[in-house]
């Protein structure tokens, strides 16, 4: 009888140690999540599926722990990816197509938006001046920047670039626009209430609340400009290494991702309800209907093509005194960029 004791304790003994040296089918070790950190450039609402997937959950039926680290801008977000401070970045193209320009080797493994983003608001005065209404062509717009005055993020951002190409584009000097920095749309509404400037670009919910605080309206999105209504913007990028060291975690990324577009194309009220806490400040009411708005920008589950690629990449090119990216890179897929993570995490 002690023998079959002592056989049964052993038995029993050698299960519990091997349950406790198991991973879990998550993927998480010991039972416990996969810690990771993205890294943001600002708190922007076209990131708005990487908060929904937080808070509804996404990422813990993957086995991940997910944290932002926000602020800096696009040279934060990379320096924070190459000292793997943090392990995945989101922010534009053009701080990739930077950093590779230095040298450095990253991939985009999705995109949150498969269309730029970016607003136009006007002041009324300028509008009235201008002969504008919201029913004007984009032909009647672009004209009416040339020699006005816009309030950005930052001069010579992405928004700057992109802007003064598609004047360009439309045969317009786009060295007559004068863009000042402004930070915060309280800043922009303030100037143009005042006539300081005409008008100002930001991403939503820029214009909602311009219009909220009767600052102006909206008078254009650059997504209006078909050209811009493909484009990779805003996509999830990390360390080619890291990334072929960590496939099956990359892929329950962009699921856990993947999710969180769909649910806020699906269901911009709700998810405007669950992300209203990145928000400090904002109604609850604008970010709902500026999701709303941001619904043709949320496609699939934020898989890119290499026409969206070239959209993001040829402007940058084109006005690359501003942008600081000369180089025009290989856009086919599998070489800045893949949707092999995607293809694998939606494939059942």
């Amino acid at each position: 009888m002690k023998k079959l004791f002592s056989l049964l304790s052993a038995c029993l003994l050698f299960l519990v140690l091997s349950a406790c040296g198991t991973n879990s089918s998550s993927g998480a070790n010991n039972g416990e999540a996969t810690p990771i950190t993205f890294a943001e450039p600002a708190r922007i609402l076209s990131f708005a599926p990487l908060y929904v997937a937080i808070e509804q959950g996404y990422f813990e039926e993957e086995g991940i722990d997910a944290k932002i680290a926000s602020g800096g801008g696009g040279s934060q977000v990379i320096a924070t990816v190459l000292s793997e401070d943090s392990q995945f970045a989101i922010s534009a193209p053009r701080a990739m197509l930077s950093a590779i320009e230095a040298g450095e080797d990253l991939v985009a493994i999705q995109g949150l938006n498969s269309a730029l983003t970016y607003e136009v608001a006007f002041s009324k005065k300028f509008m009235e001046e201008k002969e504008l209404t919201k029913d004007s062509s984009l032909e009647d717009k672009m004209a009416a920047l040339n020699g006005a005055t816009i309030g950005s993020n930052q001069v010579g951002d992405s928004g700057d670039v992109y802007l003064r190409y598609l004047m360009e584009k439309y045969g317009h000097d786009q060295k007559t626009l004068e863009t000042v920095k402004m930070d915060g749309t309280g800043a922009k509404v303030g100037a143009m209430q005042e006539g300081i400037i005409d008008g100002g670009i930001a991403s939503a919910p820029f214009s909602a609340q311009v219009e909220a605080e009767n600052g102006g309206l909206l008078a254009f999105r650059l997504s209006d400009e078909d050209m811009y209504a493909e484009l990779a913007w805003e996509i999830v990028f990390a360390k080619r290494d890291y990334i072929e060291e960590n496939p099956e975690l990359a892929a329950k990324v962009v699921k856990a991702l993947g999710k969180g577009i769909e649910f806020t194309r699906e269901n911009p009220k709700e998810a405007g309800s669950a992300i209203v806490s990145y928000f400090e400040g904002v109604d609850e009411e604008i970010l709902q209907a500026s999701l709303e708005g941001l619904k043709p920008t949320y496609v699939g589950y934020g898989e890119m093509t290499q026409a969206a690629w070239d959209n993001a990449q040829d402007p940058l090119v084109d006005l690359s005194d501003i942008s600081g990216v000369p180089t025009k890179h290989d856009t086919t897929e599998d070489v800045l960029w893949t949707n092999s993570f995607i293809k694998e995490a939606f494939s059942k």
